[in-house]
């Protein structure tokens, strides 16, 4: 008589184990000692971004100006709101006189957005009703600080270009964009310079800037 195949059992399959208290709470220990770690870098980065930002939208108004005074055949300007830099800027274009003339330095419609998107060339009939303020920027914020300063003649407040691109005041300008105080850092602070043919340069550190060194 033969014996029936014995069967063969698995043994009954364990369920994972979870975490522990303890293993929890060092888990979120090590989390939290990561972030505390990676902040600074986080907020360096963030700070070092937007103060190339501010930098670039300086340098942009800048260059939109140079080329709306050569291509205009007026002088074009960079004029601080209400002749505080950290009030943001606006571009604009010399306005048409009565009697063909044209203003030999471009003067500001006013400090708000809505001031530049109303002001255009409509001394005469024939007057093409062409844009005067070609770009508006509001006011600096995040604590940055805009710092400017013109050689001997110029304005502070603003920056003129000639027909020709070149600057229109015998003298080189330079402004110095600044971080927020409690991140204050000359070194990565950044300088814009501005030479008498009208070249715009920017470089970080501003230790030795003209318009401050942001320290």
């Amino acid at each position: 008589m033969s014996k029936s195949p014995g069967r063969n059992f698995s043994p009954p399959a364990r369920f994972g184990r979870g975490f522990t208290m303890i293993e929890l709470m060092i888990a979120i220990a090590l989390v939290a000692i990561l972030a505390a770690m990676a902040l600074p870098s986080y907020r360096e980065f963030n700070t070092r971004m937007a103060t190339q930002d501010n930098t670039n939208n300086l340098i942009g108004a800048l260059n939109t100006a140079r080329m709306e005074a050569v291509k205009r055949g007026r002088t074009a300007a960079v004029i601080a709101n209400g002749g505080n830099w950290n009030n943001g800027w606006q571009v604009v274009v010399a306005k048409q006189l009565g009697g063909g003339l044209i203003e030999t330095t471009p003067t500001s419609p006013g400090a708000s957005s809505a001031a530049c998107d109303a002001y255009i060339d409509n001394v005469d009939s024939s007057a093409s009703q062409m844009p005067l303020c070609m770009g508006y920027r509001g006011a600096v914020t995040g604590g940055f600080t805009v710092l400017s300063k013109a050689g001997t003649g110029g304005a502070d407040d603003m920056v003129v270009f000639a027909p020709t691109g070149a600057l229109s005041q015998a003298a080189e300008f330079d402004f110095s964009v600044c971080r927020p105080s409690a991140q204050a850092d000359a070194t990565q602070s950044r300088r814009i310079h501005v030479s008498l043919s009208g070249v715009i340069e920017s470089r970080r550190d501003t230790t030795s800037a003209p318009a401050g060194s942001c320290s």
